[in-house]
């Protein structure tokens, strides 16, 4: 197993409690916060502060009214959007970092300028699928501001007070004005041969939930899981300082190339398919190459471009940059921009939709001028 990426360093708060204080629906999760339970007393906890859903009776009319808050730009950094979230769950589903914890991950594009005017603000890392947090459209990368009225400074205060706070608990959140990088998602992928090109048989591909670095490895490595649930169980036993219980599948990203990449990504057509599939070729030193596919390009694109970005920085580092892997793209690029303008690869941290019955987010969006 190849180190993990160094976890939060500021500790306290209850985050067992605060994670698993409510019945968790998956098995999985369940039987990962059970094992870190065991663990709490002896070994300390990082900061986040995070839970699994529990069904909750719908609010009231008066519950719904949203919470009335004086926003003052202050120090934040200019621009952004403020939204309004009641959570009327125990516990909220998210791990908090502080911003310059993701200048490798979530905020590795953002300026820096950015990041310090942050300062330790708590800011959304890892949100468990299902959660309250999740219904309430929290996003990765959004920045909690308030809980209950309660200006919050760090995670360690945001772990706390979101313990304590009644029900439903008002929450604060801002949202930067920058893209936050998501360099993962649900793929077919194929690593045990040496062929280049496509299987003959949709058949031969595996589902996998693929991360490019992401908060528990380093930025140079790929890591293959068989479910985006069981990629939840991994962060949450890392974060606790346990061995991963899952199976992952690991890939050094040092040294490799993507195949014919100024092509952008191949095709393969399926007779069982209706639409063509699209796939990428990365060529790993020492290792049988890696196909990465994909029914649409949308759903490709963040971890295609999540491995540009590892390759061209290598590329860079070296100062020998090579066709194979800092060309520019040619004017039909699959993605709309050109890599080499440097977009993101990553979904703009944005609300999603509300699950009344959960959570709700109220007053969205309310640019600062």
């Amino acid at each position: 197993m190849v180190p993990a990426a160094p976890a939060p360093a500021d500790g306290g708060g209850d985050f067992f409690g605060d994670m698993f204080g409510a019945p968790v629906p998956d098995a999985g999760l369940a039987a990962a916060a059970t094992g870190a339970v065991a663990l709490a007393s002896s070994a300390p906890a990082p900061v986040n502060e995070g839970a699994m859903s529990r069904a909750a009776p719908a609010p009231s009319a008066e519950e719904k009214k949203p919470p009335r808050h004086a926003h003052k730009e202050g120090d934040l950094p200019p621009g952004g959007e403020w939204y309004d979230a009641r959570i009327f769950t125990p516990t909220l589903g998210v791990m908090f970092f502080k911003p310059q914890e993701l200048t490798d991950s979530l905020f590795l594009q953002t300026d820096r300028e950015i990041v310090d005017a942050l300062d330790e603000r708590p800011v959304v890392a890892f949100i468990v699928e299902g959660s309250s947090a999740r219904s309430a459209g929290v996003e990765l990368g959004h920045v909690l501001l308030k809980v209950n009225g309660i200006d919050v400074k760090n995670p360690k205060e945001a772990s706390r007070l979101i313990k304590e706070g009644p029900r439903p608990l008002p929450l604060l959140f801002y949202v930067p004005d920058t893209q936050v990088v998501v360099a993962e998602g649900e793929h077919m992928v194929k690593y045990d041969t040496r062929d280049t090109g496509a299987p003959n048989s949709a058949k031969d591909w595996k589902p996998k939930y693929v991360v490019i670095g992401g908060i528990i490895a380093q930025p140079w490595m790929m890591n293959m899981y068989r479910s985006k649930s069981e990629y939840d169980i991994a962060v949450i036993e890392t974060q606790a300082r346990r061995p991963i219980s899952v199976k992952v599948k690991q890939f050094s990203l040092q040294g490799a190339r993507i195949q014919n990449d100024w092509q952008g990504p191949q095709m393969v057509k399926y007779k069982n398919k209706l639409h063509p599939w699209k796939y990428i070729v990365v060529l790993p030193v020492a290792r049988n190459p890696i196909k990465i596919s994909s029914p649409n390009l949308s759903q490709l694109k963040p971890v295609h471009e999540g491995i540009r970005r590892v390759l061209m920085a290598q590329q860079r580092d070296r100062g020998n940059p090579t066709p194979h892997t800092a060309a520019p793209v040619r004017s039909a690029d699959p993605y709309g921009r050109g890599a080499e303008r440097g977009h993101h690869g990553g979904a703009e941290a944005r609300a999603g939709n509300i699950n009344q019955g959960h959570a709700e987010a109220t007053g969205r969006r309310r640019r600062e001028e």
